[in-house]
């Protein structure tokens, strides 16, 4: 099958959009918006999600490493174009949206997944990481970020 066609049929999926958080063993921070992440268990909690591997979070997220996915709220766009362009990785924490004390999570998100990496496995241009789930938190009511057909959705 062309890619073309694959890439039309997904653009038809909407998604929530998250930000993949994590600090590397020197404290050194990294941040990616992901629209690939689901739950993969309830019993025990866990989620995964797909990175490309010319992403620069790709090589922190081994085994035993601590990362957060934050699912954005409407309001959040622009941390999602922050954390999704390679120009503006230097900016990604320069703002006060953070909290970056352990793990770094976004202190207003729709949802903070605090996890650990479990397992990755790699898959040509991806890997897929398997994380076990903490902790969670969430805002009192659905304000999610959705994306769909090359652009957020209202």
């Amino acid at each position: 099958m062309p890619k073309e066609q694959f890439l039309i049929a997904m653009r038809f999926l909407a998604s929530s959009v998250s930000v993949v958080s994590a600090k590397d063993s020197s404290g050194k921070l990294y941040a990616m918006t992901a629209s690939s992440v689901t739950s993969l268990t309830i019993d025990p909690p866990a989620i995964l999600v797909c990175v490309n591997k010319g992403a620069s979070i790709h090589d922190v997220l081994l085994p035993g490493v601590d990362l957060c996915i934050n699912i954005l709220s409407k309001e959040q766009q622009d941390i999602s174009n922050l954390c999704s362009s390679k120009d503006s990785e230097s900016l990604r924490y320069a703002n006060d949206y953070w909290n970056t004390d352990e793990t770094p999570f976004l202190k207003d998100a729709q949802s903070n997944i605090f996890s650990q990496v479990d397992e990755v496995i790699n898959y040509n241009s991806h890997s897929i990481v398997i994380a076990k789930v903490l902790a969670a938190q969430s805002a009192d009511s659905f304000n999610g970020l959705i994306y769909a057909d090359g652009g957020y959705l209202s």
